[in-house]
């Protein structure tokens, strides 16, 4: 099949998640992308970027910027739109269209996009069952899912200690991931118990807030609060590449997800279990599709549970090696090319 990827986000390419940190639905379309053309399909990305690239069988264009510009493939079998409905208008004569929900997918009910997706009646598809119940009933019949899968720099982590003291590490937002309300947890409910563990939170904003940089004013009030937090152990870490990030968690104790109730994809959370990393979760979410509930993982009903588990997993080593053989058993490890496998089936089936 000849596949075109379309995403108007940040620039970015096959090189960019080995180079710099850059965000899991980016990532994933790099995975994807790369795990189809290494089973024979033609696969070109388009992002804006500048000079075209050909990297890991996968060929990167510009995306074009005005009516003038040829930098995309005049047919194409698939045109995957990542997120964007209005990228299905793009020059190109596919055989069949997708969009590609990535988030909240409340966004398909807007008087603009029905009429994008009444025009060119594109299959929906989405990254988790639960988001899949989220979205429009009157879409439901063109909708797949197909779960995310894991990059080799965290499926390939090798066996390794955890850090002593031990380490608890964060993705979540400062703002709108639940990151206030763990920070509560830590503060109240695990610190106190251990007083030598530590909580690592990955964030570009608040380690640009903590350096002094300029950052938006809903951030600050996080910023003090982390710096607050420093003596009970909580520190800020920049974002990773991902070979940077899988080491990070390879010698991490445990993953904390708040999670949200928009967060269908959960990225940094398959990451973390395809590495190995045992994981604590509010069941938000895709975050019930990302763990096995009490084998690589817990699923938390309440703060207190949050807090009381989190303390076991960082103070139980027999819980913690009990988690990760669970998190590394060979049926839970997803890769990318698990998923063009599945994808595969379902887009040969209108090409034959």
């Amino acid at each position: 099949m000849r596949i075109l990827f379309a995403d108007d986000g940040v620039p970015y390419d096959g090189r960019t998640p080995a180079e710099d940190p850059l965000g899991g639905g980016e990532r994933a379309v790099v995975g994807l992308a790369r795990a189809l053309a290494a089973r024979g399909h033609g696969v070109s990305v388009a992002t804006p970027i500048v000079e075209p690239e050909r990297i890991d069988g996968v060929d990167w264009l510009p995306l074009p910027m005005d009516e003038g510009d040829r930098t995309l493939p005049d047919d194409v079998d698939v045109l995957v739109a990542v997120r964007r409905p209005s990228l299905l208008a793009l020059p190109v004569r596919p055989g069949r269209r997708v969009v590609w929900v990535m988030g909240q997918p409340d966004y398909l009910i807007r008087p603009s996009v029905r009429a994008r997706l009444a025009t060119h009646r594109p299959d929906l598809l989405y990254v988790s069952d639960s988001q899949r119940a989220a979205g429009p009933a009157s879409l439901m019949a063109s909708a797949e899912v197909v779960a995310p899968g894991a990059a080799p720099a965290f499926l390939d982590v090798p066996d390794t200690k955890p850090a002593l003291p031990p380490v608890a590490v964060t993705t979540a937002h400062p703002v709108h991931g639940g990151l206030d309300w763990l920070l509560d947890r830590w503060e109240r409910g695990i610190a106190p118990l251990l007083p030598d563990a530590s909580l690592h939170i990955y964030s570009a904003l608040l380690s640009a807030g903590v350096a002094g940089e300029r950052v938006p004013p809903s951030v600050k009030p996080m910023v003090e609060r982390v710096q607050a937090l420093s003596d009970a152990g909580v520190e800020v870490r920049e974002p990773q590449p991902e070979g940077a990030l899988a080491d990070a968690w390879s010698t991490a104790r445990v993953f904390l997800h708040p999670g949200q109730a928009w967060d269908f994809g959960c990225w940094s959370l398959v990451e973390a279990q395809a590495a190995g990393l045992p994981a604590v979760a509010r069941p938000l979410g895709g975050a019930a599709e990302r763990i096995a509930n009490g084998d690589s993982g817990m699923l938390v009903p309440d703060e207190a549970a949050f807090e009381n588990v989190t303390v076991q997993i960082l103070r139980d080593d027999g819980l913690y090696a009990g988690m990760v053989e669970e998190a590394r058993a060979p049926g839970r490890r997803r890769s990318w090319d698990d998923a063009a496998v599945d994808l595969e089936g379902h887009w040969t089936s209108f090409l034959r």
